[in-house]
């Protein structure tokens, strides 16, 4: 592997952060999560699993745009379908005939539910279901856990801090209730509220399908409303996402990274009698029905139908997460370095707060030395060979066994 520089990486970012927030417009894409001298601040090109910064260095993606791009980056038969698209029109003064196609094909997929609205991030989409759940259920608290996006009625808590100091309203904390990622916890809250709960928002990827059944049952029987986010999870999960996989069903399921391969795009789905009430909720978005976003979304779903087994690399990525098991229980680290997620997105971690996690340094320098670039997690993609994903392995596993000599 050739040297590597970051003369141009770093002019970019000082010029970036005079004028743009964090010196990116999405906060995780910021330099402020990576290391100067070891990681790419600004890409020039991508191909495939790899990208090219603006120095010229080459590097393995294991972040993948926030695991967005599920088939690589510039695939053909994306770009082809954007191309046909783009000669078409990218946006029309009415629907276009790709926006309804779309939603026939998302819903022959995901056969639980009934109709569906459009969105450009994943944020929007969850907010949309609260909103609705807000609206039928006549209630006004919502239960939530985790991320949901930077809008106000979540992010104050997961962030932890007090509402005002994000500049929010300081009575939105009299809407929402609190709670950690422990099922038993959850259970109690809904119990506790069961009469003021509009909602409760999961991820459901952090749950076993047990749980999951348990508080769906548990709210189903106080007619609060179930929301799934899975933005992140969706098809890189499997191919009906956690809810299909568990076969446990929310009332809304809500969808964005791995739709498009990387072009802006959820979706919210429910029941024919919620989804289609958005309209009297005055719930809309100008680019929510924009054109090349969901051509792209038809080629990957076309690609999905195709796809003999889905995800293509779930037994690699298994046999990558056996293999790093056993060198973290090989150095004795297995009470102290955990290992969370799945195949298709995990992260290893000493405390819940991964970007205050030393280890998290440790591991990004050492992949990057290796031109493997990971802001801490792992994310693979349909276009990651065996090779990488050995050698992504190893890496890793090297990682440990220097991490457990440091401390």
């Amino acid at each position: 592997m050739k040297q590597q520089i970051f003369t141009k990486n770093l002019q970019w970012e000082l010029q970036a952060h005079q004028i743009i927030p964090a010196g990116c417009s999405t906060l995780a894409k910021s330099s402020n999560r990576l290391f100067k001298n070891y990681n790419p601040f600004c890409a020039q090109s991508a191909n495939g699993s790899r990208f090219t910064d603006i120095d010229g260095n080459e590097w393995i993606d294991c972040d993948m745009a926030m695991g967005t791009v599920v088939w690589g980056h510039n695939n053909p038969f994306v770009n082809s379908a954007i191309i046909e698209q783009l000669n078409l029109g990218i946006a029309f003064s009415v629907a276009g005939t790709n926006e309804l196609q779309l939603a026939q094909k998302l819903l022959t997929r995901l056969t639980h539910f009934k109709a569906l609205k459009f969105f450009k991030n994943g944020a929007d989409a969850v907010y949309a279901a609260v909103r609705a759940s807000r609206f039928f259920s006549k209630r006004e608290k919502v239960l939530s856990c985790e991320y949901h996006g930077w809008l106000d009625w979540s992010c104050f808590h997961y962030y932890q801090l007090p509402p005002e100091s994000c500049g929010i309203p300081k009575n939105i904390t009299d809407t929402h209730v609190p709670c950690l990622v422990k099922s038993f916890e959850i259970l109690e809250q809904v119990s506790k509220y069961k009469h003021e709960l509009a909602c409760i928002v999961l991820c459901p990827e952090h749950y076993t399908a047990e749980e999951l059944l348990e508080i769906k049952t548990l709210c189903e029987s106080n007619e609060i409303f179930v929301i799934f986010d899975e933005v992140t999870s969706g098809i890189r999960f499997g191919h009906n996402g956690v809810s299909g996989t568990y076969n446990v069903w929310p009332d809304f399921l809500c969808l964005s990274k791995g739709l498009t391969n990387g072009l802006p795009l959820a979706a919210c789905l429910g029941s024919q009698d919620t989804i289609l009430k958005m309209e009297q909720l005055k719930i809309s978005n100008a680019h929510a029905s924009e054109n090349l976003s969901i051509a792209a979304a038809i080629a990957c779903e076309e690609s999905l139908e195709n796809s003999i087994t889905w995800p293509v690399w779930q037994d690699k990525g298994i046999n990558m997460l056996s293999k790093i098991y056993s060198e973290i229980n090989k150095n004795g680290l297995e009470k102290h370095l955990k290992l969370t997620g799945y195949p298709g997105n995990y992260h290893m971690h000493t405390q819940k707060d991964i970007y205050s996690d030393p280890f998290r340094k440790l591991f990004v320098k050492q992949l990057a030395k290796a031109g493997i670039f990971t802001k801490g997690f792992i994310l693979l993609s349909a276009a990651h060979t065996d090779n990488e994903i050995e050698y992504i392995t190893q890496i890793i596993c090297d990682t440990v066994k220097h991490y457990a000599n440091t401390i």
